[in-house]
């Protein structure tokens, strides 16, 4: 995630670097077009539907957008929805289960689920992570699952069962696990449902051709200008649609993304200060103004 505050020009340029090189490169071979050849075609192009198409098209920008945005945004809240459940969980299994040596291996159990729904959302290999928290028995196990985190959950759920708590006692527990996995469905259904193709495909293929239309529709009246005109205009446009592109898939493990390392991080901190143990973990710092 780019902290707010950071951007600076050379982010911005290597935001849209290439195809605003492109289009640059493009509009100055129009105007070197227009001052050889001296087209009459250029005299007689209309301006007014290129104004009304560069409006229709940053409306459509803005709501795909929208759109985008409210995937990261509810992504974001999924994911404090998990913070808040994992603390309520190491919380009550401390406070609520009759052993103190299953309500610490509970809250340790906790930290390699979020560890490995990173990861899993990230389609990227858990192992690592979770060899010093669970045993190797139960990772051997958990190679061919598909679902990685939902089986540690379910172990958990087990083992907490097993322990036969108070059945009052046992339902406040239970809706603690059913909001755990609620969370995580509502992330899977984010990451395995992208937007329809229309707000894939469309938005790239209107922007495009508008950035190539721009600057026959300009050339006659700004002349040497052109390319400082049309580029500045154009990277509003493309950097509409990169913006779109970045926030719809917000698991992907890239600058604009939810910062999982970082949520995860936290909630390690907080469960392991929860169970009295001394640690070394920090808090996960920005790097370049971005929070993993």
């Amino acid at each position: 995630m780019i902290l707010p505050g950071r951007a600076h020009l050379g982010h911005i340029l290597r935001y849209v670097g290439r195809p605003l090189a492109l289009l640059f490169a493009w509009d100055v071979a129009v105007t070197v077009f227009w001052y050889v050849a001296h087209p009459r075609w250029t005299a007689d192009f209309p301006a007014l539907p290129i104004t009304l198409l560069g409006s229709a098209i940053a409306v459509y920008l803005s709501f795909r957008n929208t759109t985008a945005y409210a995937r990261w945004w509810e992504a974001r809240t999924l994911w404090g929805a998990m913070v808040n459940a994992s603390r309520t969980l190491a919380r009550e299994a401390l406070t609520l289960l009759p052993a103190r040596a299953t309500a610490v291996t509970v809250v340790h159990r906790q930290i390699a689920y979020v560890q490995s729904l990173r990861l899993h959302l990230r389609r990227q290999a858990p192992w690592e992570e979770l060899a010093p928290r669970l045993s190797a028995d139960e990772i051997e196990g958990l190679r061919p699952v598909a679902n990685v985190p939902n089986a540690i959950h379910s172990g958990t759920a087990e083992l907490m069962a097993a322990a036969k708590p108070d059945p009052v006692l046992w339902a406040a527990l239970a809706r603690t696990l059913s909001d755990i996995s609620n969370a995580q469905g509502g992330m899977e259904r984010i990451k395995n449902t992208p937007l329809p193709q229309q707000y894939a495909t469309y938005p790239a293929i209107f922007t495009h051709g508008f950035c190539l239309l721009l600057p026959l529709s300009l050339v006659e009246s700004l002349g040497l200008w052109t390319p400082l005109g049309s580029t500045v205009a154009g990277f509003l446009f493309l950097a509409l649609l990169q913006i779109g592109n970045d926030m719809q898939n917000p698991f992907e493990n890239l600058d604009d993304d939810v910062p999982l390392t970082t949520l995860t991080r936290a909630i390690e901190i907080d469960l392991r200060d929860m169970l009295g143990e001394k640690h070394d973990l920090k808090p996960v710092q920005p790097e370049d103004g971005i929070l993993l």
